[in-house]
């Protein structure tokens, strides 16, 4: 096992360019405005309100609101009921 003393000073800074990340696309993150389950139950299964990474009330914290989906279609918002293939679970939201 490596014993890492994290007090010392290191010289090495992350440059402030990486630090000014961009959100991905919404086609980038695969995803799916998924109209036919607006009324379904959000809490349950793999939609966006499920995700770690979901803003209430329609947001992502890693892809962006603007542009179309994989449908070509533009809706201005990250949907409740959407998904993406960057799904992480909040288990805190499921049911």
């Amino acid at each position: 096992m490596v014993n890492i003393d994290m007090s010392k000073d290191f010289t090495q800074n992350i440059p402030q360019e990486a630090t000014k990340l961009k959100k991905l696309s919404k086609v980038t993150a695969r995803y799916m405005q998924m109209d036919e389950f607006k009324d379904s139950d959000h809490h349950t299964g793999y939609f966006c309100y499920n995700c770690v990474y979901f803003m209430k009330p329609n947001h992502c914290a890693i892809v962006t609101d603007e542009g179309p989906d994989v449908y070509d279609k533009s809706s201005g918002e990250i949907a409740p009921y959407g998904i993406c293939a960057l799904w992480e679970p909040n288990k805190e939201e499921m049911r």
